[in-house]
């Protein structure tokens, strides 16, 4: 059973704006956070160091991963949740789309949570305890769109973890996915005004959710709070 406050959370995508807010719920609940990036992470040097373990890590070459958990082993049989927030996203027009593309979209989107899960769901079942949290897109539920076709179809893929991993539920290994809805990251906020008054008119809610909120979702189910809830895909979207 995990210590109330004496456990390690791994994030991958740690920098992103829904991965900061998912490192402060689980620092100041008092966990440790290994956070895995790929580029600039200023925005994490906010954490106190004791609290943090910073590991930057190229995705977009499938060795890396591997050499990674071949290397880390110790550090990795540490973890009691994993949290998958790592993705890319390119617009590239269905009909220009080529295999370096789709290669390189698998090597960020898919491969990273499938290697990890598969350490995850075995050091965690002879723990018997473990909570794994796949971020997905809100955009699967809808088939994705004819520019976001290797986002959508990478992060389809990954959504099909839970059902290979349904045997570790009986060592209290609980592992869901989070289909992310709209939420306001500076990324986001670029595509406009309008854009973005047209994309929160299909959001039943009316409004665009925050970084604070999917975080907590994100925690919650990653936490020892949630005891029954796995091999799920649960939409944090406004309704959509």
């Amino acid at each position: 059973m995990l210590d109330n406050h004496n456990y390690t959370v791994l994030i991958t995508g740690a920098n992103s704006e829904i991965g900061v807010e998912a490192c402060h719920q689980y620092i100041d609940d008092g966990a440790t956070v290994i956070a895995l990036v790929h580029c600039d992470y200023d925005n994490l040097k906010q954490f106190p160091e004791n609290s943090i373990n910073i590991i930057k890590i190229d995705f977009s070459d499938s060795c890396n991963i591997e050499n990674f958990i071949k290397n880390n082993n110790d550090l990795l049989n540490s973890v009691d949740i994993f949290i998958s927030l790592a993705s890319v996203r390119k617009p590239i027009e269905y009909s220009k789309i080529n295999s370096a593309d789709l290669l390189y979209h698998f090597s960020i989107n898919t491969i990273p949570v499938i290697l990890l899960t598969q350490f995850f769901g075995r050091s965690m079942s002879e723990k018997s305890w473990g909570r794994i949290v796949i971020g997905s897109s809100i955009g699967v539920k809808f088939g994705g769109g004819f520019n976001s076709y290797c986002y959508s179809i990478t992060k389809y893929a990954s959504e099909l973890i839970p059902n290979v991993a349904k045997k570790w539920s009986k060592n209290n290994v609980l592992i869901n996915i989070l289909r992310i809805g709209v939420t306001s990251t500076d990324k986001f906020m670029e595509i406009g005004d309008c854009a973005v008054e047209a994309r929160k008119s299909l959001i039943p809610m009316n409004r665009i959710a925050n970084s604070k909120e999917i975080a907590s979702s994100i925690y919650w189910l990653g936490s020892k709070e949630n005891t029954y809830i796995t091999g799920q895909n649960i939409a944090v979207s406004g309704g959509e």
